[in-house]
């Protein structure tokens, strides 16, 4: 019997939404590049049996201490929840080759926006530089168990 589990590692992620003073919607994509992790039950690792996951989130975004802070404060705080899923190949009967999987998931998070000014772009596009933790929930699906996803994201944006 294989088992396949997922370590810790980097992702590339994209970002986009919609947004007033109080909050808003996004959608979010992040590719992990570290692949899944398949090995036997004593620990044996079988290699090139997993894919590289990606996880795409659709939620709601809320500023909730934006009437205490005011529009001109450079620091705004944020909470996240979103529903989506979870995207990846595994081949855990090691003789067809890899099964296609997609699990639903659930995310909770939060974080802090810094707004930046540089002079050389116009106030009316800020830019900011985001710091994000967030927790997924994967539901099981298949052969794959129920297992939660920490992730810690920085990112630099802008305001169109």
């Amino acid at each position: 019997m294989l088992l396949a589990r997922l370590g810790w590692g980097f992702g590339l992620g994209f970002h986009a939404g919609y947004e007033s003073r109080l909050g808003g919607v996004e959608l979010r994509a992040l590719a992990l590049h570290t692949p899944v992790e398949v090995s036997n039950e004593d620990g044996i690792e079988f290699p090139h049996h997993g894919s590289r996951p990606v996880s795409w989130t659709a939620g709601v975004l809320g500023y909730p201490l934006a009437p205490v802070l005011g529009r001109r404060s450079a620091i705004r705080p944020f909470v996240t929840a979103g529903v989506g899923g979870v995207i990846l190949t595994v081949d855990l009967d090691n003789i067809k080759g890899q099964t296609l999987y997609h699990s639903f998931q659930w995310s909770l998070g939060g974080g802090v926006r810094i707004g930046l000014n540089p002079e050389d772009i116009p106030t009316w596009t800020p830019t900011f530089v985001e710091l994000r933790f967030d927790r997924t929930h994967v539901w099981a699906n298949g052969p794959l168990n129920h297992f939660v996803l920490y992730a810690l994201s920085a990112g630099l944006g802008m305001r169109l």
